[in-house]
């Protein structure tokens, strides 16, 4: 199984803590669609990776996919799907997630959405649930414009919706968190991506906290908040299955899952990243010379192949954030002796210091290796 991912840049402002490639601009909203057209008509073959099964999830991303108009959203679909060739044979089984904003999801947009696309999955980011909190990150939408989206998606039919929460937000108290994840699990919706604010360069939100206009809360604090979602969520029959995500039973990101377990994927526009399980790909992030090479039939990415160190550390990067953890048995099967040693050797560290613990034929991270994680990867790196 592959995946196929979409790339819409478009916003109709950037936030303070976003680094991903988009632009505060909608202007040659056709002109990047058409573009997007004709890399997916030069790529299509490349679903040969889906190992003869086809792509099974499409998941539009940005940017702000729910900036496009009704009319672009139906290009867009039209386009891709014109030939079913590349796709699972049964479309009704494809996973086909459509990221959105709150403000942008009007009674009449989402009825469009549920009626005449394929989308059966919405990503809506809702950040908070707080007017403090949003505007202290620059979002456009209000609270009340947050749980609206939610409950008219449920009205129109939308069964697997999955929102987009932030903790460690400058001034969030963990009870403001804790409030914040009640609201969601009033709401009844299927999927929390669960995240902890990062304080990327260049961003607003860096440059406030350079110059000491905002603070952000304490290390002890992060971990408080990460631990007070994974109690309360566990306790309302959410699977943690990744060290972010959230989900009801049978709602686990299909799409996202491709990428934490290292299976292919096309990425399609301005930035987009691609995997054939040997290569990784990525496209030029700038959309107007995306639109430029791809007229003029000139390359628009840059690639690297992985050695086998490269492949081993993406696999324990991977492993260390999903619920299954590491597994041994595709370490002893797929790298060298020499491999297998380090992982051994250092394994044998990280279970000394109650990070990892053995279940079956795999390692799994404990609670403090999951507070821990990034340092768990690096102790196993090569």
């Amino acid at each position: 199984m592959s995946g196929l991912y979409i790339h819409i840049p478009f916003c109709s402002k950037k936030c303070y803590y976003c680094d991903f490639y988009s632009l505060a601009s909608r202007k040659s909203k056709k002109a990047y669609l058409e573009a997007l057209s004709k890399e997916w008509e030069q790529r299509k073959t490349e679903t040969e990776w889906g190992v003869g099964q086809g792509i099974k999830t499409i998941y539009i991303g940005g940017g702000t996919p729910s900036s496009l108009d009704k009319e672009e959203v139906k290009y867009l679909f039209d386009q891709i799907l014109k030939d079913k060739t590349p796709f699972h044979p049964d479309l009704r089984e494809m996973e086909i997630t459509f990221e959105a904003n709150p403000e942008n999801l009007s009674y009449e947009y989402l009825d469009f959405l549920r009626k005449q696309t394929p989308i059966n999955r919405l990503s809506i980011g809702i950040q908070s649930f707080s007017e403090n909190d949003l505007r202290a990150i620059g979002r456009s939408h209000s609270s009340l414009q947050a749980s609206t989206s939610v409950r008219l998606a449920q009205e129109l039919g939308f069964e697997n919706i999955s929102i987009d929460l932030i903790f460690s937000l400058p001034s969030m108290s963990s009870l403001d968190w804790k409030t914040n994840l009640l609201k969601a699990i009033e709401l009844k919706v299927q999927h929390i991506s669960a995240y902890c604010l990062s304080l990327e360069k260049g961003t607003i939100l860096n440059t406030l906290v350079d110059r000491k206009k905002i603070s952000l809360p304490s290390e002890n604090i992060v971990e408080e908040q990460f631990l007070i979602a994974k109690d309360l969520l566990e306790a309302n029959k959410f699977e943690h299955y990744e060290i972010s995500s959230y989900a009801l039973e049978g709602f686990r990101s299909q799409h996202n899952s491709l990428y934490w377990q290292n299976k292919p994927y096309i990425g399609l526009g301005a930035s987009a990243h691609s995997f054939n399980l040997s290569k990784r790909r990525w496209n030029i992030a700038n959309q107007s010379l995306y639109i430029e090479k791809i007229n003029q039939g000139q390359p628009i990415f840059e690639e690297e192949t992985l050695s086998p160190k490269d492949i081993y550390n993406e696999y324990i990067l991977s492993a260390t954030r999903i619920k299954e953890g590491i597994s041994i048995s595709h370490i002893m099967e797929n790298f060298p002796k020499e491999t297998i040693s380090h992982f051994l050797l250092q394994a044998e560290k990280l279970l000394k210091d109650n990070l990892i613990v053995p279940c079956g034929e795999s390692y799994l991270l404990t609670t403090k290796g999951i507070l821990l994680s990034n340092q768990v990867a690096l102790g196993l790196f090569i």
